[in-house]
Parts: structure tokens; sequence; C-alpha cells
């Protein structure tokens, strides 16, 4: 509702500026073609006044020959003293050629004042030729006309748009700069009192004005100038002293026509700026040129560039011509004294500047104005039959009311009754109206919607939004709702392809895809910004690029796409959004275009998140999956190890394993032999987890596949054990491993160490090392071992390790090492051999502390 009030007012402002706007400029052109179509009847006027003065700047020959000259100060025009132009025009409109005019004149450096009768003769005895009449309807009608229509049309269509008034600016100046020096300003000195001040105004102020226009639309058009932005007070330099200088030139011109006394106070002012403002002019004019052309540098999209181009070099090849002409004129040369040929043209060529805006804003909309006038004409037709109906209606209600309300067959209190009816029917109708037009309004697609809300209201939506399907379809359904768009595609990338992830309002599914190196995709990588799809355009993207193929074009075609958003996040492309054209064949303005632009960028990154969070999902369910196998290779290595302890005479034994994670490369084993003879294996495997896990059981089944046949040759058993190992594990794949075996009868200990820690063997204080045997299993093909024997006697105590437990560390990176298991073992030594080990473990862990 309130945009629709400020819509309102602008309308209202824009009708106060349109009707005296195109009132003068019809005027103006009705007057130039009188003046030339009645030539000889119109009087050559004898002089012409200094600038806020009554002193001649110019006398005919006549005057001279009268002993007129210049400087000389006019004092009387027919008895009336001298007060302006317009006086002169009034009194010569009366004159014919042939006639006198007597004017009072006062010399230079005389003090009296002498009457002169000086002969009127005519502007011209000769018919104006063709081509003068060119100029005529080209300078006086088409270009003045063309330019005022085409600003209040941009203006009316985009009344909130800063750009649109500033363009209505530069088309209203430019309409009087182009009809300076014309034949008309004699007519329009003829107009009434009350409006000839203000046309004189009017003309003076916007013809004055042209290079701050031009000026600041070259900064602002298409979008700001990027110095601007920086330095914005940069081109009030220019502008300032133009625009003091064409504010009190057109009010010293306006005094001029009624009293030149009136504002004669103000050329102090205007005479200094007005050589600076020459040069300021000037360099107004060249900065829009130096603008725009560093606008095509900078910009990125081949659209924006195209239509930057075609603005450049079409204002150039209007205004160079005249650049050509007013440096000709400073060189002290008359322009008229050029051919015809010469000259015509160079005036002519102004045409093309406001025909080169029309184009460029209406054809390759620049500003998206173009609508369907027949929508337009639909919606203007439904809105005032409704209002028709409606006072229709109240004056039915109305005079009802005041006819049984005043009805002298009626008691009071009927009377009141029909008052009553009718205020009620008053208000039923304006509430049903109100609401009707709402209806008409969603009908023709005019409501005006809040972006920022929208914008709010769906980024809060999005935010909360997880999985992609309801994401993508609740962005789809709200931007078809907001701007009444049929046909939305959203297509994310999956597996190197663009596919349609949601479609709505298509008839059938779409089954179309883009590859990663599509042309449509290419673009909108590089571009990273909307890319408009025009269907109707040659030069439209989707012709020029190479990349874009016949058969990406009709998969464009049938997505119905008229603007594509990229769905981005950083640098990655992760999909893009199709759009069709609107139901209202309006185009997607700048507004809609920096929303849709904020939305995707929302978008993209919801997208992201989603996808990550999908991908979350997955790994968690992975890592569940990997955990339930994890805990079943634990149980089945925990069946691995020794599940009862073979009993041995005069031996207590025991062993436990605790692996890191949850399944290891440590292993133990207790092998019960022929004869009652025990065999004690104990290994590392390289690396952890899983893959340990799996050469630990290789090693175990080696292992148990050796000692069936009960040989006693260890140096033999562990060799065939490395070369099964060898073959069966990848290269970077070993393990240390100690094998011995225990006879109870002799107690003698056999055994081979792989490379393993070495087994300590306490005895009377005193610490035996198990270190003969060969390399690590599995490492090498070819490998040597020998075996050892050691008795062992009563009391001794065996420890067999890995570095698991001796290698444990704190927070300051120590090992708990061999020496504190050893100094921990011989104050535990004379506990049973489980206690022993949990002794041991607990002083492991105390040490490393977590």
């Amino acid at each position: 509702m309130q945009a629709r009030a400020d819509n309102r007012r602008l309308y209202l402002l824009l009708a106060v500026v349109f009707i005296p706007a195109m009132a003068y400029q019809v005027a103006f052109s009705v007057s130039s073609v009188q003046f030339r179509r009645h030539y000889e009847q119109q009087i050559d006027r004898p002089f012409a006044v200094r600038h806020g003065s009554d002193r001649f700047s110019f006398v005919e020959k006549a005057m001279a020959d009268a002993g007129i000259h210049i400087g000389d100060q006019l004092v009387e025009v027919e008895g009336e003293p001298y007060r302006g132009a317009a006086q002169v025009a009034r009194i010569l409109a009366d004159k014919r050629p042939g006639d006198r005019l007597a004017i009072k004149v006062q010399a230079s450096g005389r003090t009296e004042a002498a009457t002169r009768n000086v002969p009127l003769v005519s502007a011209g005895q000769e018919a104006l030729p063709l081509t003068g009449w060119l100029v005529v309807g080209v300078l006086t009608i088409f270009t003045p006309m063309f330019c005022v229509a085409l600003g209040f049309f941009v203006a009316m269509i985009r009344p909130r748009d800063p750009l649109a008034w500033l363009l209505l600016a530069l088309m209203l100046s430019f309409a009087q700069m182009s009809t300076t020096g014309i034949g008309g300003m004699s007519r329009l000195l003829e107009w009434p009192d009350g409006l000839r001040p203000a046309a004189m105004f009017y003309r003076e102020f916007f013809g004055n004005t042209w290079q701050i226009w031009i000026l600041l639309f070259g900064v602002y058009f298409p979008d700001r100038l990027t110095w601007d932005r920086r330095w914005p007070w940069l081109k009030w330099i220019i502008i300032g002293p133009i625009a003091v200088h064409a504010v009190g030139d057109a009010l010293i011109a306006t005094g001029d026509v009624e009293n030149f006394r009136t504002f004669a106070w103000l050329l102090p002012i205007t005479q200094p700026l007005g050589r600076v403002t020459f040069f300021m002019s000037m360099a107004a004019v060249s900065s829009f040129f130096a603008m725009i052309w560093m606008k095509i540098g900078q910009t990125s999209s081949p659209d924006a560039r195209r239509r930057l181009l075609l603005l450049i070099n079409g204002t150039s090849l209007a205004l160079t011509p005249l650049f050509i002409l007013v440096l000709y004129g400073l060189l002290g040369n008359r322009i008229e004294s050029l051919p015809d040929a010469v000259w015509i043209p160079c005036v002519l060529m102004l045409a093309l500047f406001p025909i080169t805006l029309a184009y460029v804003i209406v054809v390759q909309r620049a500003l998206d104005v173009r609508v369907v006038i027949r929508q337009g004409l639909r919606y203007a037709l439904a809105k005032r039959a409704m209002l028709i109906v409606q006072v229709i209606a109240m004056s039915a209600v109305f005079f009802g009311s005041l006819f049984l309300a005043t009805d002298p067959a009626r008691n009071r209190p009927r009377k009141i009754t029909a008052i009553g009816f009718g205020i009620a029917a008053a208000i039923w109708i304006r509430r049903g109206s109100e609401s009707l037009r709402g209806r008409i309004d969603r009908r023709f697609f005019r409501e005006a919607y809040d972006a920022e809300q929208i914008l709010s209201d769906l980024g809060d939506q999005v935010r909360t939004m997880v999985e992609t399907g309801p994401l993508l379809e609740t962005v789809a359904r709200q931007i078809s709702v907001s701007l009444h768009v049929p046909h939305v595609a959203m297509l994310v990338k999956d597996d190197g392809h663009y596919q349609p992830a949601y479609e709505l309002g298509y008839a059938e599914p779409l089954g179309i895809a883009f590859a990663d190196t599509a042309g449509t995709v290419a673009q909108l990588k590089q571009n990273r910004e909307p890319l408009r799809v025009y269907f109707d355009d040659g030069d439209s993207w989707i012709y020029r690029e190479p990349k874009v193929t016949e058969s990406e074009r009709e998969r464009l075609h049938r997505l119905d796409a008229q603007l594509l958003l990229p769905l981005a996040f950083k640098e990655k492309l992760i999909g893009f959004m199709s759009l069709s054209a609107k139901r209202s064949e309006e185009p997607y303005s700048k507004s809609d275009v920096k929303l849709l632009e904020s939305l995707a960028m929302q978008t993209g990154l919801a997208l992201e998140n989603s996808q990550l969070s999908a991908a979350f999902a997955a790994e968690v369910a992975q890592r569940e999956r990997l955990n339930r196998e994890l805990e079943i290779a634990r149980e089945v290595q925990e069946r691995l190890f020794p599940q009862t302890c073979p009993a041995v005479p005069g031996l207590d034994y025991g062993g436990r394993c605790r692996p890191a994670l949850g399944v290891g490369g440590d292993y133990y084993d207790f092998l019960e032999l022929p004869d009652g003879a025990l065999g004690i294996a104990i290994g590392d495997v390289s690396g952890k987890g899983i893959p340990a896990a799996l050469l630990m059981a290789s090693l175990q089944a080696s292992l148990r596949g050796q000692t069936i046949a009960g040989s006693t040759d260890l140096a033999k058993l562990m060799s065939n054990i490395n070369q099964l190992i060898y073959a069966a594990t990848p290269s970077n794949r070993y393990a240390t491993f100690f094998y011995g075996q225990y006879d109870p009868v002799t107690r003698q200990f056999i055994f081979v160490n792989g490379g393993h820690n070495p087994p300590m063997v306490f005895r009377n204080g005193e610490v035996l090392r198990l270190e003969d045997g060969g390399p690590v299993v599995g490492l090498f093909k070819p490998a040597k071992y020998s075996h050892a024997t050691v008795e062992l006697k009563p009391g001794d105590v065996m420890v067999l390790f890995t570095d698991g437990i001796s290698e444990a560390m704190n927070a300051a990176d120590e090992e708990w090492g061999e020496e504190r298991l050893i100094e921990c073992t011989r104050l535990c030594s004379d506990r049973p051999a489980l206690e022993m080990i949990n002794i041991l473990m607990r002083d492991a862990d105390a040490f490393a502390a977590g």
C-alpha cells in the first residue's frame, strides 16, 4: 500500500512536469513552423541588446547608416521606455516590412539622446528550400518531440528508478539544446504575460544544463561508476560552476524578456563564470565519453558491453560533427558561411542522440522498459470500469437514501433507518470495490511486493533446511508466487552434469542435462552473475558464444529460459536456476534481478550446506557400519587369542592384549605341543587397525600350521613362516616375531627372535635378554634364522612384551621405557603371573595419564 501511495505521488509529479513541458514543446514547434512558413512577412529584428543591459550588441546596416553603433544605449522604443525583448516583440508584431521603427538612442560618451526612425526589412524574400524545411522538421519537431516522449515514457514505466528521472532531465535539456538558433523565439516573446517568463526560464535553464545531465548519465548509467563511489565530490567540481551559471543565466534571460533591470545584479557573477563554464562544459561532455569507455573496459558481461558500445558509437556519431562546428565557430568563422552540404548534415546528426538512447534503453533493455501495451490497456480499462461502477453504485445509494430520508410520508424512525442503510451500503460498496480492485491487481499482476520481506522470509526458511528437495521446492515456489513466473527449473550438478533437481510448471519432465563443459555453464562460471536469455536477439550471448551449440539452445528453449541465475558457493558452481518469462510478459527489472541474485546466493550457500549435511549423514552411517564391523572384527580377534592356558607342571603363566584401536596387530599365543611341551609366541605387526589385524591372523595361522609337525628346529620353522608371510603380504608389511618352546621335563626353553623386543628373564637380580634369531618376518624373502636355548630355573620370571607397553608416552612425550618395566617387574616378581600383568599395565597407564 505504501508503494502504491509513493507511485501515485510520483505519477502526479510526472504529470505536473509533463503537461507544461509538452505544451511548451508543441507551442514552440508550431511557432517555428509558422515563422518559417511566413518568412517574407516576418520582420528582421534590426538590433540585439546585450545580456542584462540596454546597450546594443548588434545593429543592422540601416541602423549603422543612421549613426547607431554597438555599445550605444537604447532609451525608448516607439515612445516607451525600453524594458525588455517582449516589449520590442509586441511593437514589431504590428509592423510590416517597409514600416519604420522610432527608437531613442543615447550614443556612447554623450549626455543627450536622439530619436531615429529605422526602416524595417523582411527576414527573407525567398521561400524556404527543401533542405531548410528538413532542418526545421528534424530539429524543431522530430528531435525535441522524440526526446520529450522518450524521457516521459521511461519515467512513467519506472517512476521509482532515479536513473529514469535522470534520463528525463537529459532528454528535456537536449530538446532545448537542439533548437538553439532555430527560428521561433520571436513567437515565444509574443506569448501571454503569465506564460512567457516561465517558458523562457524553462528553455534557458534546460538549454544550459545539458552538460550536467550527460555527465551524471555517464556516472550512473547503467551502474554507478567505481570512481564515483570513492570520490563522489569530484563530479561537483564540474557540475557546480555550470549549475550556478545556468540558473543565473536563465534568470537574466528571463529578465531580458520582461525587464532587464530585474536580474541585472547577477551579471558580475555570471560573466566571470561564463568563461569558466565553457571549458567545464567541454570537460563534462568529454568525461561522459571517458566514463563510458571505462565501464566498457571494466564490465564482464557481454550484454552490458554490447549496450555500452552501442551507446558510445551512437552518441559519438551524433555529437562529434556538432563539436567540429563549435571549434570552427571558435576560430572566428560563421557556420552559415559553410556550404549547406557541410553544415546541414552535421546539424541533422544531432537527432541520432535520442535515437541511440531509445535503442539502447528500449530495444536493448538497458532499463527494462519493454512492457506489453496490450496488458497495460486491459489493466487500465478494468480499473476505470471498476471506478465507474463504484461511482454509479455510490450515487444510487446516496440519492436513494436522500429520497427515503426526505419522504414526508415516512416517520422519523424510518428516515433514520434509511440513512443508516445508506451509510452501511456505502461502506459495503467501498470495501467490496477495494477487494475487487485487489483482485484486478492480482489478475493483471500489478501488485507491489516488498522485496526485502520476501528475501528475509525466504532466507529464514532456507537457513533451517538441510534436505535438498524441500530447499529447492521452497525457493522455486516462492519465486514463482512472488514474481508470477510460470516455469522454474532448479538444476544441480550430479556426476559431471547439471540436471533438473526440481521442476515447477512444466507439462512433462524435462529430461535434459548440461555438461560441465557446456557453453551455458561456462558463461555462468565466467560471469558469476545472472544471464538474460534473448532468443529474439541475434547479438545475444546464446548466439555469440561459440560453445553454445544448437542442441544447447534447444534445451534452453525447453526450459523456456529467460533468466539464468548461478547457484554458487565461493568458486564452485553447484547449479543454476532457470526462470521463464513472467505471466505479465514484463521483463525482469533491475530490482527483480538484484532480489533474485541475492536469493540465488543464499540458495547456493544453503545447497552447499545441504550437500555437506547429506555427505556427513552418509559418512556417519558409513562410520556406524565400520564401527559395527570393527566390533565384529574385535570379537573375532578376541577369539584368536588363547581362550585357555594348558596346564604345565611347575609353570605359572598368562597373557593379555589390549589393542589401541578396536582391533590391532599385536599377537601372543600359547600352543599345546606333544609330550607336554608348551609353545609361546608373541609378535607385533606393522601398522594398526584392520590391515594389521589381518596380518596378525595370517601370522597365527602360519605358526599353528608349522607347529603341528612338532618340529624342534625352530630356525627352520621361523624361515618357513617368513616365506609364508612374505608371499601373502605387500612389500611394506612385516612383523616382529618371537617364538619359543618350553619342555617342562628338562626345563629347557628353545627360542628364536625375529626382530622382536627381546624377552627378559629375571634371575637373582639379573636380567637375561633373549635376542638370538634373525630379521623381522615378511620383509625379506630369503632370511636366515638361528635358535638358542636357555634353562629356566626355579624362581625365574620371564616377561615377553611388545613396544606398545614399553613405549607408552605421557603428555611430555616421555616413554615409560624398559627400565621402568624392569623396575616394576622386580617389585611384583613374587606375585602370580596374571596379577603381575595387571600391575604392569596399571603402572604404564598411570604413567601415560590418558
